[in-house]
Formats: C-alpha cells, sequence, structure tokens
C-alpha cells in the first residue's frame, strides 16, 4: 500500500495518472460502519478494475478549531495501526492530507477541483454524513460539485441496536468499561501496542509479575480495571490479564500505569512493542486492607481469565 502525505495546497507537480475509486473519511477506529463504506468502495474498485484509494486525514480535523480537551484529542486506533488495517481491507494508495486551516477554508467546490479531479476518482464512496470544505458540503450536494466528472456512492452506515456505530460511541463504551461493546462495534478486538518498560516490581513480589505498559499518549484507553487480554510478542500469542489503574492498595497519588499478567510466561521482555488485544472487562479497581487480600482477588481474576479461554 503506498502512503501519500500532502500539505496545502497540492503541488503543482503532483499526477495520479490512473483512475481510482476513492473512499473519503478520517476513519478514527476504522469500525464496522467505516468498514462498509471502504468495502463499497473495494467492490466498486474489483468490478471496475481500478485501484482503491482513501483520502484521510493526518490528525483529527476538530484539532483546527480548538474544540478538543487533551483527552478527546485521542484516538481509538493510531495512525499507524490505522493504515495497517486499511491495507488488510485492500486498499492500494492513501493520501494523508494535513487537515489545517487552509484545507478546511476551500468552498466545496475548491475542494472537489483541487482534490477530487486531480486524485482522477472515478467514484468517490463516503459515509452519508460526511462533510467536506467550508460550509454546504454534504454528500447529497457532492453530485452538484462534480458535475458528471466522477460517480458519488453514499453509504448508510450500519446499525448496531437501532443504535448508530461511530466513534463517539465506542469512544463513550471505552470511557465506561463496555469492552465487549466496543469489540462488536469495531467487529474485532479492540488493540493497542506499547513498550514494555521498567516498574515497582510489586506484581513479582506478589507472584503475579507483570509486563509494564508504556502507550502513546494519543491511544485512547479502555477505563480503569482489570481485563482479560490477548498479548502478541512479535507473531507469538499469549494470554493474560491486565491492570490499568493506580495500585490503590499501595498509595492513594499513584500515577495511572498499564500492567499486565502474561499467563504461563516469565520471559526478559523489557524493550519489546507488545500489541494488546482487550478481550472482556472483570471488575473495577479495589483498595484492598492488605497485600493478603490483594493475592486473593488476583487468584481470583486468574482462575476468571483461564476459565473464559477455556469457552
Amino acid at each position: 500500500m503506498k502512503i501519500i502525505n500532502i500539505h496545502h495546497p497540492l503541488k503543482a507537480s503532483f499526477e495520479q495518472k490512473e483512475k481510482i475509486i476513492l473512499a473519503m473519511g478520517y476513519f478514527d477506529g476504522i469500525h464496522k460502519g467505516h468498514q462498509k463504506v471502504i468495502n463499497q468502495a473495494k467492490s466498486i474498485a474489483d468490478e471496475k478494475g481500478m485501484p482503491l484509494g482513501v483520502l484521510t486525514y493526518d490528525h483529527k480535523p476538530a484539532v483546527v478549531y480548538d474544540q478538543l480537551s487533551p483527552h478527546d484529542k485521542r484516538d481509538i486506533i493510531l495512525q499507524k495501526n490505522k493504515y495497517k488495517e486499511l491495507e488488510r481491507l485492500g486498499v492500494d494508495i492513501v493520501f494523508e492530507v494535513n487537515y489545517s486551516f487552509n484545507f478546511q477554508n476551500q468552498s466545496p467546490q475548491e475542494f472537489v477541483d483541487n482534490y477530487l479531479i486531480r486524485f482522477n476518482a472515478d467514484t468517490v464512496v463516503a459515509g452519508t454524513d460526511h462533510t467536506y470544505g467550508a460550509k454546504d458540503a454534504t454528500m447529497d450536494l457532492l453530485p452538484k460539485y462534480a458535475s458528471g466528472r466522477f460517480d458519488v456512492v453514499s453509504v448508510d452506515l450500519a446499525d448496531y441496536h437501532l443504535s448508530k456505530i461511530s466513534s463517539t460511541r465506542i469512544r463513550r463504551n471505552l470511557d465506561q468499561g463496555h469492552i465487549d461493546t466496543v469489540n462488536m462495534l469495531l467487529g474485532r478486538p479492540f488493540r493497542t501496542d506499547g513498550t514494555v518498560v521498567h516498574g515497582f516490581a510489586r506484581g513479582r513480589e506478589l507472584g503475579y509479575p507483570t509486563a509494564n505498559i508504556d502507550h502513546d499518549e494519543l491511544q485512547w484507553l479502555p477505563v480503569i480495571g482489570v481485563y482479560i487480554v490477548d498479548v502478541w510478542i512479535g507473531e507469538e500469542k499469549h494470554h493474560g490479564m491486565a491492570s490499568i489503574g493506580r495500585n490503590v492498595t499501595f498509595g492513594d497519588k499513584n500515577p495511572i500505569t498499564v500492567e499486565i499478567n502474561i499467563l504461563d510466561f516469565n520471559d526478559n521482555i523489557y524493550g519489546e512493542v507488545l500489541e494488546i488485544d482487550w478481550l472482556h472487562r472483570l471488575r473495577g479497581e479495589v483498595k484492598f486492607e492488605g497485600v493478603e487480600k490483594l493475592i486473593e482477588q488476583l487468584k481470583s481474576d486468574e482462575q476468571m481469565t483461564r476459565k473464559y479461554f477455556k469457552k
């Protein structure tokens, strides 16, 4: 898959010779709704024998308007992992545009002429709620701006239990710990990745050694709690239980950490980048009266985790 980074305005030297099918969207999460858009575009591309392209952005459009809190600036899926998913879905070319004020400030007609036409789009595909340009830029109006130069396909986003699948809904469920719902909306386990770093080694002292994971600050994480996870070390998958929390049994002012006890595993993996599939939330964080009570709970968590994987 080819990735083309674009800074507005598009350079005069830019040229896309071959006709393409183009899907548009930020695609934060690549959830089932996004997959429906991309799969529709892929079907058209296969039928017409053309490459599949995606027009997306280097960050959330709302950043331009300072509408995001530091919490909301995080992403469900980091850009590098988004592109892995796009490649898996059959995308051939990604046009990654730096989403700036000047780019957004184009009129819809300028956006179409400056980008969609120069991308040599045969057909443009997006969700029905997708917008572009400064104003009056709905998918219903895109055929008017296209003026017959390309076809337009609007895709109704899939529903789940009568509620639209959206990145907002996924983020809300992550914040509420509803990881099973998140995974159904994504159509795959919610995945993060991070580097194994040194911690306080309390887990080893308790008989439950943990890998302490340093995540990118832009990665959206599930809410504080204890989770059942799959952990990928390279191509090897291992089962485990993960804790996101402040280790409140050992003090009230600890920073939030991510620690994973990998079942039946005792290798030194400091410095490894792990991929973590978050499968199920066992419980919230509890402040125990002493270490013995904590160990009892960890044993119960382990039993529940092993039982989960035997299903």
